[in-house]
């Protein structure tokens, strides 16, 4: 009798055992699968914001160049359309006075000014577009260039460091790239930074080449929430395949470095 029992409590106790075992295992298993689909729901999450974020950065880049489009458009109306609309008139009252008289050498005159005026300001717009520097020594003279017009404005001091060949600088297009980089945190530094000195250096590395862009202003809390200047520089990042880092905090200066591919972008 007594063994009966102990071979039913020995059951029992092994049947409850399979169960607590059984239990665990659904736990497991159901803590695992809430777990798993916490973790997908999160990648979708991220997934879906990173997405956002890319056609935020899209319709932005859209937009950047539909107002450089719109400023280029209205440069060459208002300047050069009306220099030659004026141009056109002058020459019509040439045409129509005698060559003998004192009013045809000063209308002469006049034209050829109008001439020299809108040969300065296509010069100008083309400069704006693509710098003949850039584009014809490359994008260390061009940084050369642009920094000694910032020192001779007075309102910064700035250093230039290049270890660089021209050979270690990819296209054209990518040089340009990283010109109006430059230009856009040299603006931000100028209109908020209250900074006494830009240092701007390129430097090479194993595997990497790097511009490095400082200065020593009153710094910022860098925030996802971008002004367009930053986001502007970040657009043109992502366009020439490179990465970047911004680096500041208030009364700590601010620091960003984009940073490529040896052997280009």
């Amino acid at each position: 009798m007594e063994s009966s029992v102990s071979s039913y409590q020995i059951l029992f106790f092994f049947g409850l055992a399979i169960l607590i075992m059984l239990g665990l295992a659904v736990l497991v298993v159901y803590y695992g699968s809430r777990a798993q689909k916490r973790l997908l729901q999160e990648q979708m999450q991220r997934q879906a914001m990173q997405l956002e974020h890319q056609q935020e950065l899209l319709q932005h880049n859209l937009t950047v160049q539909e107002e450089e489009r719109q400023r280029i458009a209205a440069q060459l109306h208002d300047d050069i359309g009306s220099k030659l609309g004026v141009l056109h008139l002058t020459f019509h009252r040439l045409r129509r006075m005698g060559t003998d008289t004192m009013e045809h050498g000063d209308i002469q005159e006049e034209i050829n000014q109008l001439i020299s005026n809108t040969l300065e300001t296509t010069r100008r717009i083309s400069h704006e577009l693509l710098p003949p520097t850039l584009e014809d020594f490359g994008l260390i003279e061009a940084l050369k260039e642009f920094c000694e017009g910032l020192r001779k404005t007075g309102a910064i001091e700035v250093d230039f460091e290049h270890p660089l060949e021209r050979e270690d600088l990819p296209d054209t297009t990518t040089q340009l790239h990283l010109f109006r980089i430059v230009q856009e945190l040299s603006n931000n530094t100028l209109k908020y930074a209250r900074a006494k000195r830009i240092t701007l250096r390129l430097e090479k590395q194993k595997k990497h080449r790097r511009l490095v862009f400082q200065d020593d202003g009153q710094g910022f809390s860098p925030s996802p929430a971008m002004g367009l200047g930053l986001k502007n520089i970040e657009n043109r990042v992502k366009m020439i395949g490179a990465s970047w880092s911004l680096n500041s905090a208030p009364g700590a200066g601010m620091e960003a470095v984009v940073e490529w591919r040896k052997g280009g972008i």
